[in-house]
This record gives C-alpha cells, sequence and structure tokens, in this order.
C-alpha cells in the first residue's frame, strides 16, 4: 500500500468518527500500539526541536529503506507519531523525503491540538524527511 493510500484510511477512520471524543479515544489506542523508545535513547540528540510535549527519534536506514521510532509523553501526540510512523517506517528514502502530510490538514485534528503542537508534528516530518532526503543523496553520490 502507497503512503497516500494508507493515508486515505487514516483520513476516512478520523472523519468517520466525527466527534473529537471518538477521535481522541482513536489516536488513544493508536497511542498504545506504537512502540516505545528506551530511556536512554531519549537524549538530547534524539529529541526533536519545537516540540511542546518531549519527542523522541530514531531514524536510520539501510539499503535505502528508512526506518522510523518515535515516542512521546503527551499520549495523543504519540497517537499522531503512530500515524507517522505507520506511514512512513520501511519506506524507500525517496518516498519518506517527498511525503507531503495530509491527516492533519484533512480532518479536524488542526482545530484540536495547539498551534505549538501542531508546529511540533511538522517538526517531526521535517526531521524525517530531511533525514530521508540525506540518505537518498549519499546513495546516489
Amino acid at each position: 500500500m502507497t503512503i497516500r493510500e494508507l493515508e486515505d484510511t487514516y483520513i476516512e477512520d478520523l472523519n468517520m468518527l466525527g466527534d473529537w471524543f471518538l477521535q481522541y479515544e482513536y489516536l488513544l489506542e493508536l497511542a498504545s500500539e506504537l512502540g516505545k523508545i528506551p530511556d536512554e535513547a531519549k537524549t538530547e540528540e534524539n529529541r526533536v526541536k519545537g516540540c511542546q510535549s518531549g519527542v523522541w527519534l530514531l531514524l536510520s536506514e539501510k539499503d535505502g529503506i528508512v526506518h522510523v521510532q518515535a515516542d512521546s509523553e503527551a499520549l495523543i501526540i504519540r497517537g499522531m507519531l503512530a500515524v507517522i510512523v505507520q506511514l512512513l517506517d520501511g519506506r524507500h528514502c525517496e518516498e519518506a523525503a517527498a511525503y507531503d502530510p495530509r491527516f492533519i490538514k484533512e480532518t479536524n485534528l488542526a482545530r484540536q491540538i495547539s498551534t505549538d503542537r501542531f508546529n511540533g508534528l511538522h517538526a517531526v516530518i521535517d526531521t524525517i524527511r530531511e533525514f530521508a532526503g540525506d540518505r537518498c543523496r549519499k546513495a546516489s553520490a
């Protein structure tokens, strides 16, 4: 399934729920499915700058495939991170680098979270895209 097809599924699910409380429950369920980053990896180097709550990313690449792990102190953010991880983990670096996020804009999530958290989620996505783009350039050099 492509990133777009998978993202369409999340958008449809969230929009079908409609009510913010039901969407909140859905995000909490996704948050519970997201793996945790070990405490020793929650370093300043792995912390995403620009996030209101603590958010950590572990990014790696092997044979042109990007691997993404994410964690947060905030449960709602963990749920949104779970979506991002599902969309981008295991993708070719070109796909991850070209990702244009839609699931926040095309649902009412942007209206339900603070501007700081909205910007923080975009900082997460930008960090992953930059990492993937750097890996693509190194692989083609």
